[in-house]
């Protein structure tokens, strides 16, 4: 029998689909969500704020009258500009150049080795992104052109709506051919959007909540089976297991935050608002990439007591298919850890180069996989209703 984190995941893969900010689609995830959490007979608040609403219709290069196929780099500007290509491979090559007006710079090896971090990402911008980003702004070309260092991928190497010069990425067997003189074409619109977080709220018998968390927004050109709508859908399907039970005694908090792929400006609204109530969550569970099928579950746990850790190390030796592994930061429960709000992210290794791309389909996803994850956090859930919050948190030495 079809499970219902499946039932959630064709929703949003399948039907839905690519759900970047601002979109139409965006949107309509955000509505499925609601209704399931209102269905379920929790509290449910929307945090609606401001983003652009993006889209593109061509991007390409013209050498010697040859079009060449490119990528435009996710909220790029429009532009249609003729002019020599000047290559850099290293930020002092960028910083000795003269002043670029008119000229499109050809950005390759180190300097397009990996993706920027938007310039508004508080949380981790590396000194390399941030002042290589300012040479192009102050040296001002009038297009970028970012070679990947991938073969036969040309995957957006920026994706920031604050930098406002036009560029795209190319394949590096479509970069060799740009030389001398090229014409760079780039078709977007850009509008004001919005989108929202979701939460629903379930009050417990104390003050005591357990928080659990996924992002449902995409980057552009992606179904985001796996990143992320494996880890709402299991959120969806913890939902409904939990409405089927009137004796919790805990509260919960579910929320479904969008913008985790662009700036983290769901955690910042939700902060905003809520972050005093943190006080009172137990832990924060966040799924992010979860079952893949020729991948492995993982958790560990992070900002947590000795106490939280071995009891959920116990939990997790009745699931041996499941890794506990290193910290790490780059998802919602951040947002939690950082607050000292014992977090514990569950995620998936496996296929790595399925994330931001459009063979992120439901097809690699395992009904097992997701089943297995949603029976651990239950069986956590479960484990911490007799719990404080002083219990579960490390306390400082």
């Amino acid at each position: 029998m079809e499970q219902r984190s499946m039932v959630h995941l064709k929703k949003l893969a399948e039907e839905i689909g690519c759900r970047p900010v601002g979109s139409e689609a965006n949107h309509e995830a955000a509505q499925y969500i609601e209704e399931c959490f209102a269905g379920c007979g929790m509290e449910v608040e929307v945090q609606t704020f401001e983003v652009p609403d993006w889209q593109l219709t061509d991007a390409y290069i013209e050498v010697d009258g040859r079009r060449l196929e490119a990528t435009g780099n996710n909220f790029s500007e429009s532009c249609a500009v003729t002019g020599e290509i000047v290559p850099f491979c290293t930020m002092d090559e960028l910083d000795a150049s003269p002043e670029l007006h008119g000229k499109i710079a050809f950005l390759y090896g180190e300097l397009s080795k990996e993706n920027y971090v938007p310039k508004g990402f508080s949380i981790y911008n590396p000194e390399h992104h941030r002042r290589t980003i300012q040479l192009l702004e102050d040296k001002e070309p009038s297009a970028i052109l970012f070679v990947s260092m991938e073969k036969g991928q040309r995957v957006p190497i920026v994706n920031d709506w604050d930098f406002r010069i036009p560029s795209l990425t190319v394949t590096p067997e479509t970069a060799l051919s740009v030389k001398g003189t090229a014409t760079v074409v780039i078709q977007s619109e850009r509008r004001q959007g919005k989108t929202c977080n979701v939460i629903g709220r379930r009050q417990g018998a104390g003050r005591e909540k357990i928080i659990l968390a996924a992002h449902y927004d995409t980057v552009f050109d992606t179904a985001g089976a796996f990143d992320n709508g494996s880890g709402v859908a299991l959120l969806l399907a913890l939902v409904e297991e939990i409405a089927k039970r009137t004796d919790w005694r805990t509260g919960f908090e579910c929320i479904a935050f969008s913008s985790e792929e662009y700036l983290g400006l769901g955690d910042e609204h939700y902060v905003k608002e809520h972050e005093a109530g943190l006080k009172d969550a137990i832990v924060a569970m966040n799924f992010d990439g979860i079952g893949q099928s020729l991948g492995t579950n993982t958790m560990t746990l992070m900002a947590g007591s000795e106490a939280l850790e071995k009891a959920l190390k116990r939990r997790k030796h009745a699931h041996p298919a499941v890794q506990w592994r290193t910290p790490w930061y780059e998802s919602n429960h951040y947002t939690f850890f950082a607050r000292g709000v014992p977090s514990i992210p569950f995620s998936c290794t496996g296929v790595s180069d399925l994330l931001h791309s459009k063979e992120d389909t439901i097809s690699w996803i395992s009904q097992e996989k997701l089943q297995e994850v949603q029976s651990l956090a239950l069986e956590i859930i479960e484990d911490l209703q007799d719990r404080q919050v002083e219990w579960a948190k490390k306390q400082d030495s």
